[in-house]
């Protein structure tokens, strides 16, 4: 059966007609590349589009061809945006009925998928970081040896946390250590909206060629729970990740604290099969 729209709703961007430039009526689509990979922009407006109701919870989304043609991008594309919305349990996704929409909004918990690099572009993009506090700080002792520092050596340190559209409350609190010979990037911004390591690649032509990450559970300090308006003391997850370009020099460091009950972490590990091996 092919898969439809609601017949008692709009099934196309009828209000703003053909998809617009990227400062257009709907947010439209940077197909000049940019940050944001070109399936994510799709995930973030037809998330938008929910979110106010031109696809109702309970309509059908038009088909992937359909969508396809509307916003000018592959088959592909739309599917793999769909698949993100699917895993923020937006959509969901039934064989020979099509794609529902089931939930204007993501649920409590920040869905977040791990597969590359290009994920950390997504929650970079879908979540901005509101500074709270900036400083140069020169780092000794276990902070110096996990930046792969000199002691005494100034890295700017940044303290804040991290807002998603459509929530009312941060999803998590932020620190980053940025290597001083490009912190005059990020000095005296209030708000970041695209991951720092890219900016540190584009201005720097130093490739990010490697991300060490580790998680940890903990329990929220009184200036982290009140800064993201939770209880102290409730369980959390620590997610530190280390950025490092050519001969392994770390350029970044970010500490992000996710509430327990906003946040789910997936990641997919993919076996590789053999060629030719039966069985």
């Amino acid at each position: 059966m092919p898969q439809t729209s609601d017949p008692n709703g709009p099934d196309t961007w009828s209000d703003t007609g053909p998809l617009p430039a990227s400062n257009g009526p709907a947010g439209g689509i940077d197909r000049e590349g940019g940050n944001v990979p070109l399936y994510l922009q799709v995930a973030q407006l037809l998330q938008r589009k929910i979110h106010e109701g031109v696809y109702p919870v309970g309509s059908l989304l038009p088909t992937e061809v359909e969508l396809g043609a509307l916003l000018g991008v592959s088959r592909q594309t739309v599917r793999q945006a769909t698949q993100l919305l699917r895993q923020k349990k937006i959509l969901s996704a039934r064989k020979g009925v099509g794609t529902r929409v089931e939930a204007r909004q993501p649920e409590q918990a920040y869905y977040y998928a791990l597969q590359s690099l290009v994920n950390i572009f997504q929650f970079a993009s879908e979540a901005t970081l509101l500074v709270l506090r900036e400083e140069m700080t020169p780092v000794y002792g276990a902070l110096a040896a996990r930046l792969g520092s000199r002691p005494e050596r100034e890295w700017l340190h940044l303290v804040g946390v991290r807002q998603a559209v459509g929530r009312t409350e941060p999803i998590c609190w932020t620190e980053v250590y940025i290597h001083s010979r490009y912190a005059r990037l990020f000095r005296g911004k209030t708000e970041h909206r695209s991951a720092m390591f890219s900016a540190i690649e584009e201005k720097s032509g130093e490739p990010v060629t490697e991300v060490e990450q580790e998680i940890v559970a903990v329990t929220l300090s009184r200036e982290i729970a009140e800064a993201i308006g939770a209880e102290v003391g409730t369980p959390a997850l620590q997610i530190t990740r280390r950025y490092f370009g050519p001969g392994r020099r770390l350029f970044e460091m970010s500490i992000n604290v996710h509430p327990s009950d906003r946040f789910s972490y997936l990641m997919t590990l993919k076996r590789e099969i053999a060629a030719g091996k039966d069985g």
